[in-house]
C-alpha cells in the first residue's frame, strides 16, 4: 500500500467509525479516549503512515512545551486540519476549586477534541482526568498545586474553537444571601499576639441568622468548647466542616443533612463573647484547609467571535522598533524576549487584545495586537539567487539552491539569522 492509499484509508476508517455507529471507544474498550485513539492509529495498518507519526509526535511535543496561563482563561484558537497540532497549558490551582474546561466548536461542529488534565509532580505529568464523550471536563482540586491541560483534535479534524477554563466553587455558602465577598477575617491571620493562627474564615451577620450546611453529609459532633463556644461539625467526602460561635444548635449527632439544611444560628459564644455575632467556619482534612477557594467565584466576561480569528494560523510581522514577548496576556507579566521590527511570528490564538504566538524556533508567548502587522509586503528584493541556500521550514535540516526555483525572491520577514522569502508565485521559504 503506497502512502497516498494509506492516508486515504486512514481518513475513510476514521470517518466511518465516527458515523452513525461504531465508536472507537466501543471497539477498544474502556480507557482514556486519547490512549484509545492513539492505539487505534498505531495499529499495524496505520503505524507506518507519516501523518500518524506526526499526530502522535504533536501530542508528545506539547507536553514538553507548556504555555503558562492564569485561570480563569479564555481564548479563540485555530487548529489546521491538515497539520497535526496539540496545545498544552499549565496553571496554578488551590484546594477546593472546581476546574471546568469547555471547548466550543465554532467552524466545524463535527470535530472531536481530546481534553486531558495532568497533575504536575516531580517526574513527568500524570494524567488524572479526561473528557469522555464530550468537549467538556470538570475536576475538583483536592491538593493545591499546578495542573496541565492538553487539547488535541482527531486526525484531519480541527477548525476554530473557543477554549474556556473556569474556576468554580465546590461548596454552598453557609449564610443565605451572602457569598465569599462577605468574608471579613481570613485563614492564616495571626491571633492572640501570634500565639496561634486563624484556622478558618469569619462571616458577620445578625444574631439568630440561620447557618446552613455547605454540602451534604452527616453531623459528626454537636458540642461546646471554650474557643468555639457552641459548635457543629459535619463530615463529607473526607472533609470535616466546622461551624462555631453559634447562638443555637438545631441538629443532633449522627443526623444526615443536605445542602441548605439549617444547623443552627449565628451568635458570639466561646471566645467571641466580646465581638459582634458572626460565624467562624473551618475546613479540616489532614489539618486545617483554607475555605476561601471552596467559595470563590471568578467570572469571565470576554468572549470571542469569528471576526477575532481572521488572522489565526497565519504569519504576522513586528511593525514597531521593539516588541515585548510576554508570558501572560497583560502588560504586568514577565517579558520573556524582545523582538525587533520585521521579525516573523505565527498567530496561534486570540485573547482579548492579545495574540498567543509561536516564533519560528517553537517559542510561545503573548504579544499585544497593535504591535503587529498582517500585511507582509516586501521590504527587500533579491535579484540574484545563485548560491542562496533555502529550506521550506525554519527547522528543516535539508536545504537546496534557490536558483533551482527560477523565480525572483523578495524578503517579507526575518528571524534570528534567517530571512523569510516569498516567490513570485507566492510560495514561502527560509534562507540563511
Amino acid at each position: 500500500m503506497n502512502t497516498r492509499s494509506l492516508t486515504l484509508f486512514i481518513i475513510f476508517a476514521i470517518l466511518l467509525l465516527g458515523c452513525k455507529g461504531t465508536s472507537i471507544k466501543q471497539l477498544l474498550g474502556p480507557s482514556n479516549p486519547y490512549d484509545q485513539y492513539r492505539t487505534f492509529l498505531q495499529s499495524s495498518e496505520f503505524d507506518n503512515a507519516a501523518i500518524v507519526r506526526e499526530w502522535v509526535h504533536a501530542g508528545e511535543v506539547a507536553l514538553s512545551s507548556p504555555i503558562e496561563i492564569k485561570i480563569p482563561y479564555r481564548e479563540i484558537s485555530h487548529f489546521d486540519k491538515n497539520q497535526p497540532k496539540a496545545i498544552y497549558m499549565e496553571f496554578g490551582t488551590k484546594e477546593g476549586q472546581l476546574i471546568s474546561v469547555q471547548v466550543d466548536l465554532i467552524s466545524n461542529p463535527d470535530s472531536r477534541f481530546f481534553i486531558d488534565l495532568y497533575e504536575m509532580g516531580q517526574s513527568d505529568p500524570k494524567n488524572i482526568q479526561f473528557a469522555k464523550d464530550t468537549n467538556r471536563l470538570e475536576f475538583q482540586v483536592r491538593n493545591s498545586g499546578r495542573l496541565g491541560l492538553r487539547i488535541q483534535p482527531e486526525l484531519f479534524r480541527g477548525g476554530l474553537v473557543e477554549i474556556t477554563i473556569q474556576q468554580n466553587p465546590t461548596l454552598a455558602f453557609p449564610i443565605s444571601g451572602k457569598n465569599y465577598r462577605s468574608i471579613a477575617s481570613f485563614f492564616g491571620v495571626q491571633r492572640d499576639g501570634g500565639r496561634r493562627v486563624h484556622e478558618g474564615v469569619d462571616v458577620f451577620a445578625p444574631r439568630g441568622t440561620p447557618v446552613t450546611t455547605v454540602s451534604p453529609g452527616r453531623v459528626r459532633s454537636v458540642g461546646v468548647n471554650n474557643l468555639g463556644g457552641k459548635t457543629v461539625s459535619v463530615s463529607h467526602d473526607g472533609y470535616s466542616f466546622y461551624y462555631a460561635h453559634l447562638d443555637s444548635q438545631l441538629v443532633n449527632r449522627g443526623q444526615s443533612v443536605k445542602v441548605g439544611d439549617t444547623l443552627g444560628t449565628v451568635g458570639n459564644t466561646g471566645n467571641a463573647i466580646t465581638i459582634a455575632p458572626h460565624l467562624h467556619f473551618g475546613i479540616y482534612r489532614r489539618g486545617a484547609v483554607d475555605p476561601y477557594p471552596f467559595f470563590e467565584t471568578v467570572t469571565l466576561t470576554n468572549s470571542h467571535s469569528v471576526a477575532d480569528s481572521i488572522h489565526l494560523g497565519q504569519f504576522a510581522r513586528i511593525r514597531v522598533a521593539t516588541a515585548n514577548l510576554r508570558n501572560q496576556p497583560n502588560t504586568q507579566s514577565t517579558i520573556t524576549q524582545n523582538l525587533s521590527q520585521n521579525e516573523i511570528i505565527r498567530l496561534q490564538a486570540k485573547i482579548n487584545d492579545w495574540f498567543r504566538v509561536m516564533l519560528p524556533d517553537g517559542t510561545s508567548g503573548y504579544i499585544f495586537e497593535n504591535l503587529l502587522t498582517y500585511e507582509l509586503s516586501a521590504f527587500e528584493s533579491l535579484e540574484e539567487n545563485v548560491g542562496l541556500m533555502i529550506r521550506e521550514n525554519f527547522a528543516d535540516s535539508y536545504t537546496f539552491d534557490a536558483s533551482n526555483l527560477s523565480e525572483k525572491l523578495e524578503v517579507i520577514g526575518k528571524f534570528q539569522d534567517s530571512r523569510l522569502l516569498r516567490t513570485e508565485s507566492g510560495r514561502i521559504y527560509w534562507a540563511y
